[in-house]
Order: C-alpha cells, then structure tokens, then sequence
C-alpha cells in the first residue's frame, strides 16, 4: 500500500479489513516493525496501516528538507482522508508526538488516541525540571544537533550507534529481527540524514511551523486517549507521568498503562499485551 501528500508518496504496510487503525513508527525505527500488532489487530477485524514517516523511505524525502512537527501532521491529515476516516490514532516514539499533535490540532477524524513510550506533551516541558534524570537520557537529543558527526557515528561499524540505542532503550531483550529491519531502512541513501532531521528541525519553534506545533501543543486532546510506557524504558522515565498525566487536559477520557517486562519498544517487546491494551481502548473508544 502507498499514501501520499502532494508529490511525497509514503509506502505502507497494510492488513486486515474493518474500522481504521493508523499505526505511526519512531526512531530508530520503520514501518515494517508494526507488522507484529498489524496482524494481531487484523485478526480482531481491523484495518491496520502503518506508513513509513517523512523521510524514512527514498519516496518520502521531501525536496525542501521539512521534517518538522507540522509538516508531519500535515502528512497524517492527508492519509486520513486517503484512508475515508475517521481512524484510531496508535503512535510510538516520535509517531507518537505526531499522534498527539494532530489530535490536539483537530480531534474531528480520529476516534481515539494511544500515545506509546511518550508522556502527553502539553506538560513535559516543565515537568523536565522536576524529573533531571530526564537530560541524561535525552543527552542524544542535543548531540544529534551537530552537524555531520552523529551520521557518521550512528552507521559507523555496520550502524553500532543505532544498535546502542535499541539496547539502551530496551536493556534484557534481543532486538533481532527488528533491529536489521531498522539498518536497512536507515542505510537508504539520504534516510538517516532525514531521521536525524527531525532532531534538528525540533529546535526551530521561532519558524512559521515550529509556532504552529507550539500551539498545538498547548491544547486539550478531545480524543479518547490511552498512555502507554514500558517499566523499563531507557529513553523516558516513567517519572515523567507523575507530572504529565492531568485528567483535564483530556475532556474525553485518559487511561495510563505500564507494561512490565518491557522498554522503550514496547510494542515489539510484548507485542500481545500491547495489542490487548490497544484494542480494549479502541472498543471502549467505539462505544
């Protein structure tokens, strides 16, 4: 399967039949690895699409260079009405600020929200503060804003900087198969430069686009939502939602789950349990 926003066409995986369920990936990650929950969500009778992001295939490199946050909202919206809406909102990782945005931006085509591996955004930043053990795990953040060095040193030796930080992410479990499939999407020519793009545009909030994610941000998320973390993610801490979760923030229902005997992958660490979360959400959502 393929979607598409003006030139840029996303390839997609694609399975099962039923109500719309959009599965967003993250970094470093691909499409490819949603198979596991597509098929479990497949045979509990819905339709599971889950698309490369901007930049994670050849197809998908835009001309101008835009990976911001905005941009990537934009690229949902298309989908959405490619895909004859309303869908369920499943996002992982940067998916999942993706996700998030675009149901606090306009909660109108989706009929609910699962955030995995990030706590809701409208309070992370003051919530930073509070939890300082936070800027060590997300150090990788500022080093990815160098210029050049952190391409050389995420695929330097068969990619080992991106294999420290699936193992770092997620410690006590083998990666395999999903880490290979995360090599060959990023070793495309011009993907990781995109994938560290997204990084770089992040920093931007005085552009146009940086303003438009700011406020987003900002707003309620009128979308039935469920928060899911792993209990041993290396990437975000846990103590994160301690300062995030606000009842208020979500008119139309908020539910927080934390998956024991997983990280930061949660969903291919314990693909099952996830699954079963996700679609107890998508069917209380549906009621």
């Amino acid at each position: 399967m393929e979607l598409q926003n003006n030139q840029l066409r996303f390839p997609a995986l694609e399975r099962g039949q039923g109500e719309t369920v959009l599965l967003l990936h993250g970094f470093p990650d691909c499409y490819q690895n949603w198979e596991p929950v597509a098929d479990l969500l497949a045979e509990a009778g819905y339709h599971a699409v889950a698309p490369a992001l901007r930049g994670y295939a050849t197809e998908c490199l835009p001309p101008d260079g835009d990976y911001s946050l905005a941009a990537a909202v934009e690229d949902v919206f298309a989908w959405v009405e490619q895909l004859d809406g309303p869908v369920h909102l499943v996002g992982h990782d940067w998916g999942a600020v993706v996700a998030q945005l675009a149901a606090a931006r306009n909660p109108g085509p989706f009929t609910s929200l699962t955030s995995l591996a990030i706590p809701p955004l409208k309070r992370l930043a003051p919530a930073l503060v509070r939890v300082p053990e936070q800027f060590v795990l997300s150090s990788y953040m500022q080093f990815f804003q160098l210029p050049r060095v952190p391409e050389w040193w995420c695929a330097r030796n068969d990619f080992a900087g991106i294999e420290f930080l699936w193992r770092r992410w997620s410690p006590d479990w083998d990666p395999e198969p999903w880490l290979a499939n995360a090599k060959l999407t990023l070793n495309q020519p011009g993907v990781l430069s995109a994938a560290l793009g997204w990084y770089r545009h992040m920093t931007r909030i005085w552009t146009p686009a940086g303003r438009r994610a700011l406020t987003w941000l900002r707003r309620d998320i009128e979308v039935p939502t469920l928060i899911m973390m792993g209990r041993k993610d290396g990437c975000m801490s846990e103590r994160l939602l301690g300062h995030t979760l606000v009842d208020t923030d979500f008119p139309a229902g908020m539910n927080m789950e934390l998956v024991a005997g997983a990280g930061h992958f949660l969903q291919l660490e314990r693909p099952e349990r996830v699954t079963d979360l996700i679609l107890e959400h998508l069917r209380t959502a549906g009621e």
